[in-house]
């Protein structure tokens, strides 16, 4: 303990009270002391024929050992300097014997001994239970400080002219300046503030509300800047006059230099996108220019391939006429690829016109569309209720025909088909539909390359189509904020899912 009676918590350490019996014999020994004195000084000035000397000094010495001693004591000096009142100055002297134009004054003395000694054990009182109170509340700031040191945050507290009165221990470690250091110096000195916005205008603020909160730059011990999350809270006196203001703050240097980095990756991925999509915008443009200037020749090569097997069959043998053939196969297929580019190109390009639409009609259409390519095959049909949905009508009329067209073909081997299409899942922002067939299937671990353009899984000699059919379905799906994927075994059929979204497709 420091000789100043205080510990290392700073918490006042008061001396042992004495026995209760040794204060007892204190507080009434005062109270004959106190009436004697009074006593020795009224007969010393009475001595002098100096009058009416005696009622005011026993009345102090009442007043004195009430405020010091307490009631009893209290009650002990009155009646003594009653007495001696009685005995000493009132007629007849030196008797306890009161004649009957003295009884007033000698009661009214009485009273007003009381009356003091009754006022100063109310006020001896109060002000007791003022210390106490005080103590109690001294206390209870320490153990708050002592908890605020607790936390990892920093906090201290300023008055109005930015000069600190208080700075925790989470302050002491963030900033490195010890407490000692730090306590009365102007937080906009010390720290070297960077307000975000005029300090006038955050004043004004904190008057207006009794708090602010935002993000401060503040400089470090060390000359280090960090930022913090600076929160103020504004104290009022009892007339409601601005006193003191609690900052706290959080250190958030971390975090924001990750949200500079974050914010430039994003720019820079926005560029990217920009420059990929003028990329994809500049091939596509290039794949329906290319293609469409193919047409041209490609239908007169066809053409003329056909007519030279027509008109020159006689004079060809058999293996001139497989070549020619060939030939003409070829340039149809080449022409079913540059129709697939040319429907693909135009998906990505087009403008969706999207409105309600009935999936079970357009359904419905892209089966009759299909039906033909089957001929007399048999196909078993089953076509569950579907609901109506927003969506670009002829883009989904176009996913459904490829999907069933790939459901046809690939079932070809069967000796009955069996052909499904319904909805697998329906809630009120999205719908899965889905395609199902007994055909071929296919391998799960090619199931990442069904969706690519140009992918195929199975050779051209056994099943026909130029791999652009899929990417089409894909790319529909993505323009109505959906997805696609399948399912299947090999031998054992394929399951195509494809959803759609609504809030996607309203857009």
């Amino acid at each position: 303990m420091s000789p100043s009676g205080v510990d290392a918590s700073q918490r006042v350490v008061h001396p042992p009270s004495e026995p209760g019996w040794r204060r007892q014999v204190q507080s009434y020994g005062l109270a004959f002391v106190s009436v004697a004195a009074a006593l020795g000084a009224a007969l010393l000035i009475d001595h002098f024929h100096f009058r009416d000397a005696a009622v005011p000094l026993l009345l102090l010495a009442v007043a004195t050992t009430s405020w010091i001693g307490g009631t009893g004591p209290a009650a002990l000096s009155v009646a003594l300097s009653s007495l001696c009142f009685d005995y000493f100055f009132t007629q007849p002297f030196r008797s306890r014997y009161i004649v009957s134009r003295d009884l007033p004054y000698f009661t009214i003395f009485t009273l007003f001994a009381s009356l003091i000694s009754w006022f100063a054990a109310i006020r001896r009182r109060v002000e007791e239970e003022l210390r106490q109170t005080r103590d109690k509340l001294k206390v209870e700031v320490e153990e708050g400080a002592s908890l605020l040191d607790l936390t990892h945050d920093s906090i201290f507290v300023r008055d109005m002219d930015s000069v600190i009165s208080y700075w925790n221990r989470g302050a002491e470690e963030f900033y490195g300046w010890t407490r000692k250091e730090a306590m009365g110096k102007r937080t906009l000195d010390l720290l070297r503030t960077i307000f975000p916005k005029p300090f006038e205008e955050i004043r004004e603020e904190l008057i207006q509300t009794d708090r602010w909160e935002g993000e401060l730059t503040h400089t470090k011990a060390d000359g280090a800047q960090v930022i913090v999350a600076s929160r103020w809270s504004l104290r009022r006196d009892q007339e409601g006059r601005p006193v003191t203001i609690l900052e706290t703050g959080n250190d958030i240097t971390a975090r924001k230099h990750w949200e500079g980095q974050i914010q430039g990756l994003n720019r820079e991925l926005a560029q990217r996108s920009v420059a990929l999509e003028a990329g994809n915008k500049e091939l596509e443009a290039f794949a329906y220019s290319i293609s469409h200037d193919l047409r041209a020749p490609l239908r007169h090569m066809a053409g003329f391939a056909e007519l030279l097997r027509k008109n020159a069959a006689a004079s060809l043998d058999e293996k001139s006429t497989r070549y020619l053939t060939m030939i003409v196969e070829a340039a149809n297929r080449m022409g079913s690829l540059i129709d697939d580019l040319l429907a693909f190109s135009r998906i990505g390009r087009a403008e969706a016109r999207n409105s309600v639409v009935s999936l079970e009609q357009i359904t419905q259409e892209a089966v009759a569309e299909v039906r033909p390519d089957a001929g007399d095959r048999k196909i078993v049909w089953k076509i569950d209720p579907l609901p109506e949905w927003y969506g670009d009508r002829s883009m989904l009329r176009m996913a459904l025909v490829n999907l069933i067209s790939n459901a046809v073909k690939f079932t070809r081997t069967r000796p009955e088909a069996e052909i499904e299409i319904g909805c697998a899942e329906h809630q009120d922002d999205h719908v899965v539909l889905f395609v199902r067939d007994n055909g071929v299937g296919f391998d799960m671990k090619y199931s990442n390359k069904l969706f690519g353009v140009f992918q195929r899984l199975h050779a051209q000699e056994t099943f026909e189509g130029t791999g652009i059919g899929l990417a089409t379905v894909q790319r529909i799906v993505h323009r109505h904020g959906g997805r696609v994927w399948a399912e299947g075994i090999v031998d054992g059929g394929a399951t195509f899912y494809f959803s759609l979204s609504k809030i996607a497709g309203a857009n």
